[in-house]
């Protein structure tokens, strides 16, 4: 029953140099999103009504409680094989998931003796299988996006959930989440939910936390500087030549960057000056 992030998140999120990388190149996905989730001041304290929100953030997909998958091409059918002990650990019963499987799929799903059985109405072969792999990929309990989640107990004994996953709209909306403070290191999702300031504060805080986290000392000035000019146009862009010293008006301080050659060639051709100041 328990989730692999086993206490800690750290040990999941991704350190060092390829996370520095994946910062400076504004890259739209990091490769461990991480949110975190806390709870309103009435039931942060409260085990159960914090295990009561877990159950609504975790997502399970169909994938996730079925052990294997049969496609009846000849009858036009998909049959699933229910796992009752991953149903048990999710607190869902098989009517429930037929239930939610039909109306996500809009076909008609039923549950008899542990099997799933959903009629995809059509015995075209390439119709049936795209219909079962969407129907693996379905959400059929909890937030779509907010992928496995885990309850966590900081040492004031304040209950907070971490997500593996995104869709900070998504859990914003479920009852009992504190909204003024929930946080993912997703510069993007920070960006698209919060807008450009709560991006800069993030690369800022990420920045700061990464660095620290490898026993170096930076001033946090030259960080809020580096994220100042990443976000000054009002939406995250990379440091390197697609970003921000691609865009320089310099001919030789884009040159002096990175490649060299095509800067130059490309100045001359389009007779660029560079006035040197």
């Amino acid at each position: 029953r328990s989730f692999h992030l086993a206490g800690i998140a750290s040990s999941m999120s991704t350190s060092g140099l390829p996370r520095l990388v994946e910062l400076a190149d504004a890259r739209k996905k990091p490769s461990a999103p991480m949110v975190y989730i806390y709870l309103e001041d009435s039931i942060k304290n409260n085990f159960e009504k914090a295990n009561d929100i877990l159950k609504k953030i975790s997502e399970v997909k169909l994938s996730d409680v079925v052990k294997r998958g049969i496609e009846n091409f000849s009858k036009g059918e998909i049959l699933f094989k229910l796992d009752t002990q991953a149903l048990e650990a999710n607190d869902l019963t098989p009517k429930e998931v037929a239930a939610k499987v039909g109306k996500l799929l809009e076909k008609d799903a039923s549950v008899e003796n542990g099997i799933l059985k959903i009629l995809a109405h059509t015995k075209n072969v390439k119709e049936v299988r795209s219909l079962k792999v969407k129907a693996e990929g379905l959400t059929i309990s909890g937030t779509p996006g907010a992928s496995r989640a885990t309850l966590q107990q900081d040492k004031n004994g304040e209950y907070y959930i971490i997500s593996a996953g995104d869709n900070l709209e998504g859990i914003m909306k479920v009852e009992g989440v504190d909204n003024y403070r929930i946080y993912t290191n997703d510069v993007f999702e920070m960006y698209r939910t919060f807008g450009i300031e709560a991006a800069r504060n993030t690369l800022v805080r990420e920045l700061a936390t990464l660095i620290s986290d490898q026993g170096i000392t930076i001033d946090q000035r030259h960080l809020q500087l580096l994220a100042d000019a990443m976000c000054i146009n009002g939406i995250v862009e990379s440091v390197g030549r697609h970003g921000l010293t691609g865009d320089k008006e310099s001919v030789f301080a884009r040159a002096s960057y990175e490649e060299t050659v095509k800067h130059l060639i490309n100045a001359a051709a389009f007779g660029e000056y560079d006035f040197m100041k």
